[in-house]
């Protein structure tokens, strides 16, 4: 995360849950609110605060590109019950019209080998210094090797390339929402 102010450009890959650049706070709050061991109001007070201030990048600096790639798992994964999801996947929208923001949806069924491989974020500096951040459960590692972070953005880019068109992810989500 402190490099994430200093990208001109983030590209991510989220396979379960919507990233934190996009949560709701009703959305952070439940899945916060459900860490095991359970934390204390204020740790998930303040952990929710943290990555929703976190968010401000998003309209600050216009000039950062910011794309967002979602397995359509993470649309159907009900965090907080149907209203937080329903409010979750209209925020989705209003941030993807955005300009420096995109927002695709990997259906179900595509890029199943690379898509299965979990989530990734990657990162540019304006020094074009490229990073990449994996996550899993109780781990989580930062990578600037050339060779990791080559074969990492390749990833990325074939799943992006199995994604929906930007318009017809809007479609997509608008159609999951009115679903629930």
């Amino acid at each position: 995360m402190a490099i994430e102010p200093e990208a001109i450009a983030r590209h991510s890959y989220d396979t379960l849950l919507i990233p934190g650049l996009l949560q709701t706070e009703e959305y952070a709050t439940a899945l916060i609110g459900e860490s095991h061991p359970p934390l204390d109001d204020e740790t998930v007070e303040e952990r929710v605060r943290a990555r929703l201030q976190r968010q401000e990048a998003l309209t600050r600096k216009t000039s950062t590109v910011f794309n967002f790639v979602l397995n359509e798992a993470s649309l159907r994964t009900e965090v907080g019950g149907e209203e937080t999801m329903q409010r979750q996947l209209k925020t989705l929208l209003k941030v993807g019209a955005l300009r420096n923001v995109s927002i695709q949806i990997l259906p179900r069924g595509k890029g199943n080998g690379l898509a299965l491989n979990g989530s990734m974020v990657l990162l540019e500096t304006s020094e074009h210094e490229r990073y990449a951040y994996v996550e899993a459960p109780k781990t989580s590692a930062l990578h600037s090797d050339l060779s990791t972070v080559s074969a990492l953005s390749e990833a990325h880019g074939m799943i992006r390339m199995q994604a929906l068109s930007v318009e017809a992810s809007a479609d997509f989500i608008r159609q999951v929402a009115e679903e629930l």
